[in-house]
C-alpha cells in the first residue's frame, strides 16, 4: 500500500514539474502579450482589411444587380444599375431647350447685323450687298421660328420662347421690306436701337445657354451615377439591396472589403515598446497558417495611450502600465486572409 502511493506521489510531482515547465517557457496573459524563453517580444494581434461602404447617389428603382456575396470584383466593374428613364427624358428637355436657345442666339446675332445694315443704308444709302445681307437675316430668322414653333408643338419650349421667335421674324421682315424700299434719314435712331436691342437679346440667350448647360451637366451626373461601380479590387462581404427595390439618396447598398492590402493590428505595453522599431521588420504567424511564416513592416506606432493594461501595483512600481496601439503591413503575403484572423507578431529582442 505505502508503495503504491509512493508511485502515486512520484506521478503527480512529475506533472507538476511539466506543468511548470511549460508556463516558464509560454504564458499567454490576459493583455495578450506571449513572454517565450529566447527572449523575444510576440504580440498577438488581428488581421485587418479596408471596408468600402457604397451607397446610393440618388433614389429610384434598383433594375439590376451584377454581383453577389462572395464574389471578387475589379476595379470598375458594374456592381448595380438603379433605374434613369426620368433622367434620361429631362436630358433631352434640356438637350431641345439648348438647341432652341442657340438657334434664338442666331437669329438674334443675325437681326443684330441686319440692324447695323440698316443704321449703314440710312447713312450711306443702301447697297446691293447690304440687301443680299438682310435678305439672308431675313431667311435665317425664318428657319429659327419655324424649328421653334416645331419645338413649342411638341411641348418642349415656352410660350415666350415661341413669342420671342414671332417678334424677330416681324423686325426681319420688316427691316427687309425697308431695305427694298429705300431707308429714309428718320430711321437712323431707330436702327441704332434695333442694334443695342439685338446686343442684349445675345447676352440674354448667352446666359440662358449657359444656365441650360449647367443643367445638362448635373443631369448627366446624375445618369452617370445610376451606374454604380466598384472604385477598387475587393471582395463584396455584405449585400444589403434586392432588385425592384426603390433606394433613397445615400441608402447602403453593399460592403466591397479590399483583401489586396492587409496589415495587422495590436498592442504593446509601454514597457515593451524599446523593443519596437517604426520601419523595422518583424515576423508573422497566423492560425490560419501555422506552418508558415510570414513577414511584415512596422508602419505607425501611436502617439497617444490606446489603455491601460495593468493598473498601479506593489508589482510595477505604483504605476499604470499602458497600451499603445502599433500597425503591422504585411510585405509577402500571397494567401488568402479574412477580417479579424489571430495574427502572432514577433518584435524580435
Amino acid at each position: 500500500m505505502k508503495r503504491r502511493n509512493f508511485i502515486v506521489l512520484i506521478a503527480l510531482l512529475s506533472a507538476a514539474s511539466l506543468f511548470t515547465s511549460c508556463a516558464t517557457s509560454k504564458a499567454l496573459t490576459g493583455d495578450k502579450l506571449i513572454k517565450q524563453d529566447n527572449g523575444h517580444l510576440v504580440v498577438q494581434g488581428n488581421i485587418e482589411t479596408k471596408e468600402i461602404n457604397i451607397n446610393s447617389k440618388v433614389a429610384g428603382k434598383i433594375t439590376g444587380i451584377k454581383v453577389k456575396e462572395g464574389d471578387s470584383i475589379k476595379n470598375g466593374q458594374v456592381l448595380i444599375t438603379i433605374d434613369n428613364s426620368t433622367l434620361q427624358a429631362k436630358q433631352a428637355q434640356t438637350q431641345a431647350q439648348i438647341e432652341a436657345a442657340t438657334g434664338q442666339k442666331q437669329a438674334a446675332e443675325a437681326a443684330k447685323q441686319a440692324a447695323q445694315a440698316v443704321l449703314d443704308k440710312a447713312k450711306n444709302g443702301t447697297r446691293s450687298e447690304e440687301l443680299a445681307q438682310i435678305q439672308a437675316k431675313y431667311d435665317l430668322t425664318l428657319k429659327t421660328y419655324n424649328r421653334v414653333k416645331s419645338l413649342y408643338d411638341q411641348k418642349y419650349v415656352s410660350q415666350s420662347d415661341m413669342d420671342n421667335a414671332q417678334t424677330q421674324l416681324d423686325v426681319a421682315k420688316q427691316q427687309l421690306d425697308e431695305a427694298q424700299k429705300g431707308a429714309r434719314t428718320e430711321d437712323i435712331a431707330a436702327a441704332q436701337a434695333q442694334v443695342s436691342q439685338a446686343d442684349a437679346t445675345i447676352q440674354a440667350y448667352d446666359a440662358q445657354i449657359k444656365q441650360a448647360q449647367g443643367g445638362l451637366e448635373e443631369v448627366q451626373t446624375y445618369i452617370n451615377d445610376t451606374t454604380i461601380a466598384a472604385p477598387t479590387d475587393g471582395t463584396i462581404t455584405e449585400l444589403n439591396v434586392e432588385a425592384g427595390e426603390l433606394v433613397s439618396t445615400g441608402m447602403p447598398l453593399l460592403v466591397l472589403t479590399n483583401t489586396t492590402a492587409p496589415w495587422i493590428e495590436c498592442n504593446v505595453k509601454e514597457t515593451d515598446l524599446s523593443k519596437v522599431k517604426l520601419n523595422g521588420e518583424v515576423s508573422v504567424k497566423l492560425a490560419a497558417y501555422p506552418n508558415q511564416q510570414f513577414k511584415g513592416k512596422i508602419v505607425r506606432i501611436n502617439e497617444k495611450a490606446d489603455f491601460a493594461v495593468k493598473r498601479a501595483t506593489n508589482d510595477n512600481g505604483e504605476f499604470d502600465v499602458l497600451s499603445y496601439g502599433v500597425k503591422v503591413e504585411l510585405t509577402n503575403m500571397d494567401k488568402p486572409l479574412h477580417q479579424g484572423m489571430t495574427a502572432m507578431v514577433d518584435f524580435g529582442k
